[in-house]
């Protein structure tokens, strides 16, 4: 055996090497294990990236939209929301994974989102390779989750309701919702993208807030959270694909496009009926009353406690009111006036409260502890039972009140009702009107009011944005209390000016409280009814117009009820209007919003017919109006093809062959007149009859092609061209010649 002695420095030099061979092993190994990690996993609808045992995926959803998961304790199950359409299992997302140095992420055919692993940061470009954010982080908490991104210069902000602020234009969301306010966590910006946020508990909204209009935070509560992400260069694309995720707007029964009468007040059956009878035989338009409290209960239920009162009714009709519940609506129903009740998301009656306490349905954290759990299987199945046979016997919708208790209340609580509506009545459509929403209601045929607003000029004035903001973050149908509810009466001239702006909204509905003078017409004077009927008979004459729009509302996701910035997206005069919007693209209502019967009226850059006396007027422009009682000023664009039913006294009686369509020259255009029966959900399977007008302005011919497999009820035209009318048989295809 040889021993080789070595030097001391030598044995420390050699100890070194050894350290240093570890730590050389060690670090390569750590090296070559990070980059085995760090690698993407491919998913079906996009990759996966590893971080630090947290979640993070990447996806493509509707071929259109991006959305960032992420969940801090690294469970990669995926989060359900209510506020989302359920997907279409046979859609296939088409991209592709790109790698290249640091930076890994997915390009589409609709833009690029990708993620630097060295610097941790996301980047967003559109299909032409323009950067709409970057330096996006993800910042992880125990609690809390936030996302931030900096934008490529200055914006502006649109959608999230109107809780935050009644503008068009927003600076942050608050995740709440209130009496007529809703709160939505999405937003559009001018730099050309969306933002939509859900995180693991619908019932606590994810947050956003914009920094000096440069960047923005996103504040998700909980450990998880999706942020869907998706270029659009303006409202329309914005609008589109919010709806594309979140479910289109189901169209209401036809007969929810005429006039809806509701007051908090209705005496007797006595008082019910001789209302009908004042709406008939004054010739007054009218296709449903709307009952307060007094439809199932002789007092309302602010005073009970929280054990309830024995007896107190929830679900049965109230005798001195409907003694004979189902033959006294049939026999409206004969007079064209529908059914909706009132309806309050809590019970009464001290029996049910302690049956509803035992199975654990009622909400906890509600202020009076009667509210109830409306995402709890049980308690939608006893609902369910208690409120059959009240449709049974004839009640044709709902107005849902005071369900701000919880975020999704109204989602939950309408999906109920929709549900019992389809076993009781298979394939009827659903109609409900809310006093707030959360994203997706529209997908149930929803409508929204802005609640109890004061029978105030400020009140009239606020209500076409409230509307308007509805509109752009998916609550397509929406309407208000014409005439205000709260306060002292309103003034004649207040009551109609009201009236000639609901023509113009989605919904047109009027209501009043208990103390205050009903909203009939006949109430405020011969020339205020004279005016109100002129405005109802117009509500009637524009239904095929608007119940084409809902159509092109389901088909295109683009809002009935829009603000002009939406069609034209350049003039800055716009960014914030809401005092006149568009119905459709064509027709456009500046109703007078303030006392006197002056206002001012701007026309965006085309041409414009003044809509009562066929003037033209050349935009961009701003005039100064001064309109009668009965009069509205309302403008149609050049191109336009409007269609215009008779004056009838309620939608069933609208049964004529003859449509009028009314053309305005100047340019080409095209609209596209949609029938259907009205009532069933027959026309999401395409059984609709699609009319498309053409005018060619340089030829002055109208033309049209029909389609589809629903008969359709208009078997003839009038062609109006201002002074000129010519008539033809509406074939299915045709033409005539000015």
């Amino acid at each position: 055996m040889i021993c080789i002695h070595l030097p001391i420095k030598t044995k420390l030099k050699h100890n070194h090497m050894k350290r240093f061979r570890k730590f050389l092993f060690l670090s390569v190994f750590l090296f070559t294990s990070w980059l085995l990690i760090a690698q993407p996993v491919k998913t079906v609808n996009g990759i996966i990236i590893p971080s630090e045992g947290k979640y993070i995926e990447m996806s493509v959803v509707n071929n259109s939209v991006f959305c960032l998961s992420f969940n801090s304790s690294g469970n990669s199950a995926e989060i359900k929301s209510a506020f989302i359409a359920e997907k279409d299992g046979n859609t296939k997302n088409h991209f592709s994974i790109v790698s290249k140095g640091s930076v890994v992420g997915l390009k589409t055919g609709f833009g690029k989102l990708l993620f630097d692993t060295q610097k941790q940061t996301w980047t967003l470009s559109d299909n032409k390779g323009k950067v709409l954010f970057s330096n996006a982080t993800l910042s992880w908490g125990d609690s809390v989750q936030k996302i931030s991104y900096t934008l490529p210069q200055k914006s502006l902000f649109y959608g999230s309701g109107n809780y935050s602020t009644k503008n068009l234009l927003k600076s942050q969301s608050a995740g709440k919702q209130g009496n007529g306010t809703a709160d939505i966590p999405y937003c559009w910006t001018t730099v050309g993208f969306c933002t939509f946020g859900t995180t693991g508990n619908d019932n606590h909204p994810a947050t956003w807030k914009a920094v000096e209009n440069s960047s923005v935070d996103w504040t998700f509560s909980g450990k998880t959270g999706n942020l869907y992400i998706w270029p659009a260069s303006n409202l329309y694309e914005a609008t589109n694909n919010l709806i594309a995720i979140t479910g289109k707007a189901k169209i209401p029964p036809r007969w929810a496009f005429g006039f809806l009468q509701s007051q908090w007040g209705w005496a007797d059956r006595a008082y019910i009926e001789n209302a009908i009878d004042n709406f008939r035989s004054r010739k007054l338009p009218v296709d449903a009353f709307i009952y307060d409290f007094e439809w199932y209960t002789t007092f309302p239920d602010y005073f009970v406690k929280e054990n309830g009162i024995k007896g107190f009714s929830d679900f049965s009709f109230n005798e001195k009111l409907f003694p004979e519940p189902q033959k006294q609506i049939a026999e409206y129903k004969k007079n064209g006036i529908k059914f909706i009740g009132i309806r309050k998301p809590r019970l009464g009656d001290s029996l049910k409260l302690i049956e509803a306490r035992k199975n654990g349905w009622i909400l906890k954290s509600d202020y009076n502890n009667r509210d109830l759990d409306f995402s709890n299987p049980g308690l939608v199945k006893w609902y369910k039972s208690q409120t059959r046979p009240l449709l049974e016997a004839g009640v044709d919708a709902w107005w849902n009140d005071e369900g701000e208790s919880y975020y999704t209340c109204y989602y939950y609580w309408n999906k109920t009702e929709s549900e019992l509506l389809n076993e009781v009545f298979p394939n009827a459509r659903f109609f409900s009107i809310n006093r707030s929403f959360s994203p997706g209601n529209q997908r149930l045929g929803y409508c929204t009011w802005n609640g109890d607003i004061r029978s105030t000029w400020k009140a009239l004035q606020e209500t076409p944005a409230d509307l308007l903001n509805f509109s752009l973050s998916g609550m397509f149908y929406s309407t208000c209390d014409i005439g205000g509810f709260g306060g002292k009466d309103p003034s004649k001239e207040l009551v109609v000016r009201w009236y000639e702006a609901g023509v113009f909204l989605p919904v047109m509905r009027a209501h009043s409280n208990l103390f205050t003078k009903p909203r009939f017409p006949w109430l405020w004077g011969d020339d205020a009814e004279a005016a109100i009927r002129k405005s109802l008979n117009l509500r009637y004459q524009l239904i095929p117009y608007f119940y084409s729009v809902a159509h092109e509302a389901y088909q295109k996701n683009k809002p009935i009820m829009r603000p002009l910035i939406m069609e034209f997206p350049n003039d800055t005069a716009l960014l914030n209007l809401t005092d006149e919007w568009l119905v459709g693209k064509d027709l456009l209502a500046a109703p007078i919003l303030n006392e006197g019967g002056n206002r001012s009226v701007y026309l965006p850059d085309d041409k414009w017919y003044d809509f009562q006396t066929n003037q033209l007027i050349t935009g961009p422009c701003k005039l100064a109006v001064s309109k009668a009682l009965d009069e509205i000023p309302v403008y149609v664009r050049a191109g336009a093809i409007l269609p215009i039913g008779p004056i009838v006294q309620h939608t069933e009686q609208d049964t004529t062959s003859v449509i009028e369509v009314h053309i305005y020259p100047g340019k080409n255009g095209s609209f596209c007149l949609t029938e259907d029966d009205g009532k069933s959900y027959d026309y999401v399977s395409g059984k609709v009859r699609n009319t498309v007008f053409e005018w060619n302005d340089a030829t002055k011919t109208l033309s049209w092609k029909a389609t589809g497999n629903f008969a359709g009820k208009y078997k003839s035209i009038k062609a109006v061209l201002f002074e000129v009318a010519k008539t033809a048989s509406l074939s299915e295809r045709g033409k005539i010649k000015f």
